[in-house]
């Protein structure tokens, strides 16, 4: 199954990749630059050969491999060669600048890092490059069992600069870095047949245009047994993912403060997880545009999850939009959910303190509290202290299995339970529950005793129970709740 989605996802860039292999434009030497890279020691690749001036560098027909720290500048292309980074066991600094640079290694990675301190990759303004390993047919045949990467380091990395960076890792992954991986400027492209970015102990993107296609996970990290490491953060750039796997997977904390995320899983959830972004022990969003369109849950944390603010556009046509299995706070943002099963769950407790929410929910649209989660004591608590929120579920609109309280914002809740589920006296918040009607697509409105609106929803599913709650109404006062054809008076 999974060779089949790596050949319908690389459609879409196969070509374009494909014409970068062969018709890359070769730029001129960084005439800026200084040290071993300088331009009268500038590293020529030419086709199955390649030249260079200076020390601290061997060649050995189409292989490169640089063994002494320093600036390199690199141009010109090679049919099926790689360059080796090798700073020995006092591992040095290398800044490799890329300035129309096409290599292709048809049975390994093209560019490998062997040994060294760090190795800044750069993409020399206006530049074009090109990095590839294997071939096409190599990845229509991949079946997730093979080793290596396009571009692959045993040691810290970082992708900066402002030119281009086309990435084919035709026999497993785009890139992988055994250590931090960072990626801080650049247009890049990755057509992967696993992974597209993998950086086992952390990978941080703060700037830059990244693009990637995948047969598995479109970024991950993947190391949780070294403390501190595992970890996904994004501050900025732009980032499009479409993976048969995960969009996004930290084995251990994801954090997002900024950036803009568009993210297509296609995979299917019965065979393997194809979430949109998912962490296991931590996961934090402060900021950020996240758009995702996924077969199995768009946000997932195997933990807690906390959500200050951003801009969230989730849809899940097979799972839930947003999913923990500890607490989820969320305390600003704004959120377009649509999902087949439950809108936003909670293991154990959802608190809504602020935000802007409009929920279509194939099962419950808020939920707290499992069945079978092993907990001695029944949990489940939804607390609404802020925010407003629009929910309509095709079973429960809110469903809290121990207790539900609203004591702030604007709820109005419409879905099929029949009543709403543990709803505490000990809410300070006026509410109206009542049972009412309805059809898909209905309009379903609160009025005031003078007619004025107070609020109104389109239903997506047939409905029987409204939920409607906010600081405008008053204990005892009378309310008409209207759907479609039918209305009904409550007291609050």
């Amino acid at each position: 199954m999974k060779k089949f989605l790596v050949c319908v996802l690389a459609a879409a860039l196969a070509l374009s990749c494909l014409s970068a292999c062969s018709d890359v434009v070769i730029g001129a030497s960084n005439d800026g630059s200084t040290g071993a890279g300088g331009p009268e020691k500038a590293i020529t690749l030419n086709g199955d050969s390649a030249k260079y001036a200076g020390g601290g560098v061997s060649i050995n027909g189409s292989t490169v491999t640089i063994s002494a720290p320093g600036e390199y500048t690199v141009t010109g292309t090679l049919d099926n060669g790689r360059i080796i980074i090798d700073t020995g066991e006092e591992p040095g600094n290398v800044l490799l600048t890329l300035d129309g640079v096409n290599i292709t290694c048809l049975t390994d990675a093209a560019i490998y890092v062997a040994q060294a301190r760090n190795v800044d990759i750069v993409l020399a303004p206006g530049s074009s490059n090109t990095v590839t390993s294997g071939t096409e047919s190599d990845m229509a045949k991949a079946d997730g069992t093979a080793s290596g990467a396009a571009i692959y380091a045993e040691d810290d990395l970082d992708i900066k600069g402002e030119g281009t960076l086309q990435i084919c890792g035709y026999i497993n992954n785009g890139i992988t870095c055994k250590d931090d991986l960072d990626i801080m400027g650049g247009t890049i492209t990755v057509l992967a047949a696993n992974n597209g970015i993998r950086g086992s102990e952390s990978v941080c993107v703060t700037g830059g245009n990244l693009s990637v296609t995948c047969g598995n996970d479109g970024i991950k990290s993947t190391v949780a047994d070294k403390a501190g490491k595992g970890y996904v953060e994004i501050s900025g750039g732009g980032i499009a993912i479409a993976a048969a796997g995960d969009g996004i997977s930290a084995e251990t904390s994801l954090n997002i403060s900024g950036g803009n995320i568009v993210i297509s899983t296609t995979g299917d959830p019965a065979a393997g997880s194809a979430k949109g972004i998912k962490a296991y022990t931590g996961f934090a969003i402060s900021g950020g545009s996240i758009n995702v369109t996924s077969t199995d849950h768009a946000l997932k944390s195997s933990a807690g999850m906390t959500i200050s603010g951003g801009s969230f556009t989730l849809n899940s046509s097979d799972g839930k939009g947003i999913s923990a299995d500890g607490d989820i706070t969320i305390s600003g943002g704004d959120f377009n959910v649509s999902s087949i099963d439950d809108g936003i769950e909670s293991v154990t407790a959802l608190t809504i303190e602020g935000g802007s929410f409009n929920i279509t929910a194939g099962n419950d649209g808020l939920k707290a509290g499992e069945k079978g989660t092993g907990f001695e004591a029944k949990v489940g608590t939804v607390t609404i202290n802020g925010g407003s929120l629009f929910v309509s579920a095709y079973a429960d609109p809110i469903d809290a299995k121990a207790k539900l309280l609203v004591n702030g914002g604007s709820v109005l809740a419409v879905g099929t339970s029949g009543i709403i589920k543990n709803f505490s006296g000990e809410s300070s918040q006026s509410f109206i529950a009542c049972s009412l009607n309805g059809s898909g697509s209905d309009t379903v409105a609160v009025k005031s005793a003078d007619g004025g609106e107070l609020a109104s929803l389109v239903a997506a599913y047939g409905f029987n129970t409204v939920l409607f709650s906010a600081p405008t109404l008053s204990a005892g006062g009378e309310y008409t709740v209207s759907s479609g054809t039918g209305s009904s008076t409550a007291v609050a």
